[in-house]
């Protein structure tokens, strides 16, 4: 017998908490933690998909990376490079709203992508979650890695099923 293949839209999560681009970041902590997730999206009024805010980068403001002005090697002085090579760390540094901390290259799928794909996207780019969209840009569910491993652990547990029926048929 043949396994089945599941797409996105036969296991997502249908019911996204999301977030307006304007929240502020201690509002965007208080989400995280009274909602125990680990990303939220972040949308506009009509659902399309302007980005994506981690736990992750809300850790990272808090580390505060520190730029250093010169670094000494040898007895020569090598000056930093810039602002520009930091623009990113500076971004999130000083972000007071989910617009100017979320990303927003965010990965996403279909409904219609297949399981093995999107587990594939995870591995590959290290994601925890990705989020579905319609062709639109539409957010229309959220798939985790907890998604996945409780559609491999019910595809198992029916393998399981079918070899003992099978066995007692014999």
């Amino acid at each position: 017998m043949t396994a089945k293949e599941y797409k996105a839209k036969d296991f997502m999560e249908k019911y996204v908490f999301t977030v307006p681009p304007s929240i502020t970041i201690h509002e965007l902590i208080r989400a995280f933690v009274s909602h125990n997730i680990g990303a939220i999206p972040v949308v506009d009024e009509d659902d399309t998909l302007l980005g994506i805010v981690s736990e992750g980068d809300l850790l990272y403001k808090k580390v505060r990376p520190r730029i250093p002005q010169y670094i000494d090697i040898l007895g020569g002085t090598l000056y930093y490079c810039g602002y520009g090579r930091y623009t990113k760390s500076f971004r999130k540094m000083l972000a007071t709203e989910a617009a100017e901390i979320m990303t927003r290259d965010v990965r996403c799928v279909t409904p219609e992508t297949e399981m093995s794909v999107i587990t594939s996207l995870m591995v590959d780019e290290h994601l925890k979650v990705v989020p579905v969209v319609s062709d639109k840009n539409k957010l229309v569910g959220l798939i985790t890695r907890h998604d996945i491993l409780t559609v491999l652990a019910l595809t198992e547990k029916e393998e399981l099923a079918e070899e003992d029926g099978e066995t007692e048929k014999d």
